[in-house]
């Protein structure tokens, strides 16, 4: 049997408002982990996208046009700060309203001007929700709100790229490293691919 193929995305440090930003990113440490070890059946192909609007669809699209073999599925990992929750997030929108700045000082109202539309992903996030619960996160959220910044413009690419593809795509905001460790968090994470794995694989 040949094994799942899941494409995951992570970002590195960021450096914005002092009161966000991210200098350890756990989203970047998780995904390249999994791709060093990943689950039984399961090959993970890893990349680090830039915190920007509007690099980070074009690094992804370009990743994902350059892989040998197409994706099972696709899930991207970014990071929270709202009290060491594990959230997962229902829809993305393409048109992002807001003043926080990216990596290169452009807002969402700039960035997204002229995008519109709104997808959902396919997949059911209770039994993944359930699958976070069992790696040991003890507080999951399933979210329609997927915050307004890069992480819900990533999400929104990474969704509209499944579609072409036919595959689902998924977006997992994690802790802050001050919150859970990047071990933890990357064991939690496990379950979860785990259980995608199970979801997309043939029958």
């Amino acid at each position: 049997m040949q094994p799942t193929r899941i494409a995951i995305t992570g970002f590195g440090a960021f450096g914005g408002e002092s009161d966000v930003a991210v200098v350890e990113n756990p989203s970047r440490a998780i995904a390249f982990e999994l791709e060093r070890e990943p689950p039984p059946d399961v090959r993970v192909v890893a990349l680090e996208l830039s915190v920007t609007f509007e690099r980070a669809p074009r690094e992804l699209e370009r990743w994902l046009s350059r892989l040998a073999e197409p994706p099972d599925a696709l899930l991207g990992l970014g990071v929270q700060s709202r009290g060491g929750v594990y959230r997962l997030e229902r829809r993305a929108r393409a048109r992002l309203e807001g003043d926080r700045r990216d990596n290169d000082d452009r807002g969402a109202d700039e960035a997204t001007r002229g995008l519109s539309g709104e997808l959902s992903t396919s997949l059911e996030l209770t039994r993944l929700a359930a699958a976070l619960r069992s790696g040991g996160a003890s507080d999951v959220v399933c979210s329609d709100d997927a915050g307004g910044f890069v992480c819900e413009r990533v999400y929104h690419a990474l969704l509209e790229r499944g579609r072409s593809l036919g595959v689902p795509a998924l977006f997992l905001h994690l802790p802050t490293v001050a919150q859970a460790p990047v071990a933890e968090q990357t064991r939690i994470v496990r379950a979860l691919v785990v259980e995608l794995a199970a979801l997309v694989r043939p029958r």
